[in-house]
């Protein structure tokens, strides 16, 4: 039988947690473990957290970059899946609603390519109210229809200047890399999608498995992103100099043969 781990990771998330709780313990196929890493919350995140069943360890990042913050806190709960002996990990966000057959869909794609790493699926927009928005993450991050047909390296061009795999509607499959871990500077999911792309382990999935909710307060994600407008998406580059100068050094080595 497939082990499988959620992993989610919070931060003063009431109450909007409470609803992905409930989303995440009534999928149709049942986790084998359900981990958290909590980033130093002040209510009560902790709490539900365990009274929902979950394993819930305090973040140790001391970054102040979100991106490197969110993404160390990701890795932990990955490796604490590892150490519990998951096979596959469902990634979530803290207030997002999946779907009640997200778990199996994701599990079975899995199962069914071995050689796939990282499922990126689709999800609908909501706002932080539940109510539904137009369009979705893939309508968001559209990937071209041939995309699979490319080459890697074209394949990862397109991917360094678009975000094609949301953390919030991704599967991974552990033995899928070698290494999980993730440089300063890069958010969890646009690494492991472009280590995977590299290694052609990446499967994009147009199905919609959560609700992914778009607000205000989002620190990171699609309300933040300015891949909309590129006038937008260089400004964002431009204010993090530094941080765009190690990506390019950290995708130079993952390119290197």
């Amino acid at each position: 039988m497939t082990n499988v781990a959620v992993v989610l990771v919070t931060c003063n998330s009431m109450p909007g947690l409470t609803e992905t709780l409930q989303s995440v313990l009534g999928q149709m196929q049942e986790p084998t473990a359900l981990i958290a890493i909590d980033d130093y919350s002040t209510d009560q995140t902790a709490q539900a957290l365990r009274a929902a069943g979950f394993t819930v360890r305090t973040s140790t990042s001391m970054s102040s970059d979100p991106f490197t913050r969110i993404a160390q806190n990701f890795v932990n709960g990955v490796r604490l899946a590892q150490q519990r002996g998951a096979d596959i990990v469902v990634l979530g966000d803290h207030d997002d609603i999946w779907h009640r057959d997200r778990v199996q869909r994701q599990t079975d794609i899995l199962e069914g390519h071995p050689q796939v790493a990282m499922v990126a699926s689709d999800g609908f927009l909501v706002d932080e109210h539940g109510a539904a928005l137009p369009g979705s993450i893939r309508g968001s991050f559209p990937v071209p229809d041939d995309f699979h047909e490319w080459t890697v390296r074209h394949q990862m061009r397109f991917a360094l200047r678009h975000s094609i795999a949301t953390g919030g509607a991704s599967a991974i499959r552990l033995s899928g890399l070698s290494d999980w871990s993730v440089p300063s500077g890069w958010l969890h999911d646009r690494w492991w999608s472009l280590v995977a792309l590299r290694q052609q382990a990446l499967l994009i999935d147009d199905t919609k498995v959560i609700d992914y909710r778009v607000g205000p307060d989002q620190q990171v994600g699609l309300a933040t992103s300015g891949q909309d407008h590129p006038v937008a998406w260089w400004s964002a580059r431009a204010r993090h100099v530094g941080r765009t100068a190690g990506r390019v050094r950290d995708v130079a080595v993952l390119l290197r043969p």
